[in-house]
């Protein structure tokens, strides 16, 4: 079996196991006796499949795999994803959003920051503590918990999905969600089996394919969530989703990758640093409070560059 095909695999494996940890994280928080909200920060439920793969390249000696899936992953989410999406209908980009914007820019500028000379372990706590302080505000200022990730999947599914999440009992939905965290470790360990295989085969650096292969099998999700989303007029769910998931990639993943295998910053920087623009990019093209499709047609050609760029560079 190739890269390509483990990565594909991976993807289908991430993708299911997300979706039972998202449908079923209320009802296993129940069963534990804590929120929602909760079950997401102990479990990684802002954006697991980034983090259970992340995780899993650090822990297989091959950080660099890691951090590029998590800043990689953001790049793809703030292009190639919202792209898509407003190409095909354009978005809303009001004033909350610019808020989320703005803390995912923040974040991802304090990632940047840590990787001008590579992430040690304490500068990975320092992150994972950022992301638990930078939630608690959102939390205190919007007096509930703010839509990140899988938590944004789980309101906008919350008709007919949430109905028989509803119907289930906290017993079997704590057992689904740790059989959707088995999926997405068996899925993460493929994610990674497939990078080592691309990296030999295409002579590329861990950091490479990272930043591109892995990190879209990694946010393949999301490309269904957000068109769902629009199509739903919910658009704006969708989005604080999104720039929530760039938010915990850039604090909890990065970090955590560290935590358990130092980071190098070798090719890590400048992508790094573009994840950190790009919030603003979003706030910039959406001077009327929408992004339009001339807005996406620029992400997605930032995209193609950004692949093109990171795949040639020496």
């Amino acid at each position: 079996m190739t890269g390509f095909a483990f990565l594909a695999a991976s993807a289908a494996l991430l993708i299911a196991g997300a979706e039972l940890f998202a449908e079923n994280a209320a009802g296993a928080g129940r069963r534990l006796g804590v929120s929602f909200l909760a079950v997401g920060l102990i479990l990684a439920g802002a954006e697991p499949e980034e983090f259970v793969t992340a995780v899993i390249a650090a822990a297989r000696h091959h950080p660099s795999i890691g951090a590029g899936d998590a800043v990689g992953a953001n790049v793809t989410m703030l292009t190639l994803v919202i792209g898509a999406a407003c190409v095909i209908t354009p978005m809303s980009f009001g004033t909350r959003l610019r808020g989320y914007a703005a803390a995912a820019a923040v974040t991802s500028g304090a990632a940047a920051l840590t990787l001008l000379g590579g992430v040690s372990r304490a500068e990975g706590i320092g992150l994972v503590v950022l992301y638990l302080v930078v939630v608690a505000v959102i939390w205190r200022a919007e007096r509930r918990p703010p839509p990140l990730g899988e938590a944004a999947e789980l309101v906008a599914d919350s008709g007919e999905d949430g109905a028989k999440e509803a119907g289930r009992s906290p017993a079997l939905a704590l057992l689904l969600v740790l059989t959707g965290i088995a999926l997405m470790i068996a899925g993460g360990w493929l994610a990674v089996a497939g990078a080592e295989r691309l990296t030999a085969a295409l002579h590329l650096a861990d950091s490479a394919v990272g930043l591109t292969f892995v990190a879209l099998a990694t946010v393949a999700e999301l490309f269904a969530l957000i068109w769902a989303a629009a199509r739903r007029s919910i658009d704006e769910l969708a989005l604080a989703g999104v720039l929530g998931s760039a938010l915990y990639n850039s604090t909890a993943t990065l970090g955590a990758t560290a935590i358990i295998t130092p980071v190098p910053a070798a090719g890590l920087l400048a992508p790094a640093v573009a994840a950190a623009a790009l919030p603003l990019v979003l706030i910039i093209v959406s001077p009327r409070r929408r992004l339009g499709r001339l807005a996406g047609v620029l992400l997605l050609a930032a995209y193609a560059a950004y692949v093109v760029i990171t795949l040639h560079r020496p």
